[in-house]
Formats: C-alpha cells, sequence, structure tokens
C-alpha cells in the first residue's frame, strides 16, 4: 500500500511537460498581442517541446481566431 501511495504522490512530481508560466486562456491571448505575440514565437523556438504546452496551444488558438481565416503561417 505504501508503494502504491508512493508512486500516485510521485506520478505528478514527475511529470516532464513543460508549462511557459501561469496558463492564460484562449480570450486572454486575444486580448494581448504583446503577449500572445511573444508566446508564439516562444513556442516557435521549440516546438518538439512546447507543442503540448497549454500557453502555446492557446496562443496559437487566439492567432487563428483573430486571423479570421487570412492565409497565414503562424509558425
Amino acid at each position: 500500500m505504501i508503494v502504491a501511495l508512493a508512486s500516485v504522490v510521485l506520478t505528478g512530481c514527475l511529470d516532464d511537460t513543460p508549462e511557459t508560466g501561469p496558463v492564460q486562456t484562449v480570450d486572454w491571448y486575444q486580448a494581448h498581442d504583446n503577449e500572445r505575440q511573444a508566446t508564439l514565437e516562444e513556442c516557435s523556438n521549440n516546438p518538439a517541446e512546447l507543442k503540448d504546452d497549454s500557453n502555446c496551444i492557446n496562443a496559437r488558438e487566439a492567432e487563428r481566431m483573430l486571423s479570421s481565416g487570412e492565409p497565414r503561417d503562424i509558425w
């Protein structure tokens, strides 16, 4: 039982998914152009490691929504 409890506790500690800071929403990124652009740049500089980062996903979605279908590469 102790081993099971220890493995559950350590699972959260060993999460190697990098987060770039406090998670911001898509709406927040739509309202904060400079921060969105900075986040997109950071994410594009390390796409393999940050592709699943919540801020990268939210910033990309905000950019996509703001582009309103304009054909442009956001990466």
